[in-house]
């Protein structure tokens, strides 16, 4: 089987999509297929030539989705530039969007010219690996299928299409651009998504009381996941906001090495608004924006505002219950409490600006990295008083990868496909990727941070 396409989309009103598709591609190529995400998705691979998977054998007629954001604060209506869906394909009970994105303008392309470089499809492809083998909720990639056109970013490069898979591409955006361009859609579209997404609550008492309640809660299980690997998403805007949890869009995404949670690479993030440490306060700013939109529903339903306030006024106590369990794993503290000792350890974090990574990993095998800042009295001390608590390895095991994309091997990976065509070093990476949590060596060049210089000097695009 190819695709089992079944789109629901379709059923909602026609203003929140467009009926469009793909660009026309004379020689499509495929660089990369994720074999692991066809079996997943119960697809024949003999099936999945470049032309389907590039959209140019369509089993329907493909969709973009119109929806709107906060972009750094300021709202704007976007949709779909350079994306369009495939269709929602069902197996074995479950129903996923696959989405090919860079496959030319749509109607909501704006001045965009609908394409993508391959070197960031690459790096989406790369990113989403990681993140689904770290066990972060995330959006997953099935192809790379690169094109015959040359697309000028920052360099001219070859074109590609991502074929994407997620839950749906249904995001806090959507919400905002069905509240402010078709209010009265509000409550149909609303029971769309709490049928697709979370079908459980439709038998509660408060359904669309409890829908904001469990979106809040995946996003802070989806966030507090980043900072545990130290992971900076990079343009947490609303229309980049999953309403199911799915970390997606990794266009200026890194990881942090050294530790400050004012570390920021995004080339267009000038003020740091989504910097590493700025992520927990973004998220509750952006549910704000969520709660608002879902406000034309307490006119039509007995929900009520001071009801969504309500909820919203739980977000820190919920996110520190979160954050902390997470932190406790990731030091290995098997109970309940010490959160002064991981607050104290958080402060050596920043006060020494230490890999954040390896951090974890020399508490667990003392003297496996030669890190000025381990030698020291007071991470000694700290160590102490960790055994003293009773350092749980199998839980640190299990909460502290040994690799994450060290953001100069992806740079390397991409350097060598853009000068050679060769895709031997980007394949080595996603092999040491597929098992981020075993010990393969210990010490070895992947768990290496750059030097700080590359750091301080290390920038991000969106590449839109």
């Amino acid at each position: 089987m190819a695709f089992s396409f079944d789109t629901t989309y379709k059923k909602l009103d026609s203003n929140l999509y467009s009926r469009v598709p793909p660009k026309s591609i004379a020689n499509p190529n495929m660089l990369l297929l994720n074999d692991e995400l066809c079996a997943d998705l119960g697809l024949d691979t003999a099936e999945l030539n470049a032309k389907i998977l590039a959209g140019q054998d369509l089993l329907e007629e493909p969709i973009a989705q119109a929806y709107a954001g906060h972009q750094y604060g300021n709202f704007t209506v976007l949709g779909d530039g350079r994306a369009v869906i495939l269709g929602e394909h069902v197996h074995d009970g479950g129903r996923c969007d696959v989405q090919l994105k860079g496959a030319g303008r749509t109607p909501y392309s704006g001045r965009g010219d609908g394409n993508a470089t391959v070197s960031s499809m690459l790096r989406e492809y790369l990113y989403s690996h990681a993140m689904q083998n770290l066990h972060i909720n995330t959006s997953r990639s099935l192809a790379v299928v690169e094109t015959d056109e040359a697309v000028e970013r920052r360099r001219t490069e070859p074109g590609a299409i991502l074929v994407r898979v997620m839950n749906s591409h249904i995001r806090y955006g959507t919400f905002q651009y069905v509240a402010g361009r078709a209010s009265d859609e509000l409550q149909r579209f609303t029971d769309y998504v709490i049928d697709r997404h979370y079908p459980q609550l439709n038998a509660k008492a408060r359904t669309y009381l409890e829908f904001f309640d469990a979106v809040m809660q995946s996003s802070i299980e989806m966030v507090v996941d980043w900072l545990r690997v130290g992971f900076i998403h990079g343009v947490m805007n609303t229309d980049n906001m999953s309403i199911d949890g799915e970390t997606f869009d990794y266009g200026p995404c890194a990881f942090m090495n050294y530790y400050d949670e004012e570390t920021v690479f995004s080339s267009i993030d000038k003020h740091g608004r989504y910097a590493f440490g700025n992520q927990r306060p973004i998220l509750r700013w952006n549910l704000q924006r969520f709660a608002e939109a879902l406000q034309p529903l307490c006119t039509q339903s007995a929900l009520t505002y001071a009801e969504l306030e309500g909820k919203l006024d739980e977000f820190e106590d919920r996110f520190d219950a979160q954050y902390y369990t997470m932190m406790r794993k990731k030091l290995g503290i098997n109970s309940d409490g010490e959160k002064e000792l991981i607050d104290e350890f958080i402060q050596w974090l920043r006060k020494s600006n230490a890999d954040y990574t390896n951090t974890f990993l020399e508490l667990e095998t003392p003297g496996t990295f030669d890190e000025p800042a381990f030698a020291t009295a007071e991470f000694e001390r700290l160590r102490d008083k960790l055994d003293a608590v009773g350092l749980d390895e199998e839980l640190m095991q299990k909460a502290n990868p040994r690799y994450i994309p060290r953001n100069y091997l992806v740079e390397e990976a991409l350097d060598e496909y853009l000068e050679t065509g060769k895709l031997s070093t980007f394949k080595r990476l996603l092999t040491v990727l597929e098992t981020p949590y075993t010990s393969k060596d210990m010490g070895s060049r992947f768990q290496q941070p750059p030097p700080r210089e590359f750091d301080s000097e290390y920038t991000t695009y969106c590449n839109t």
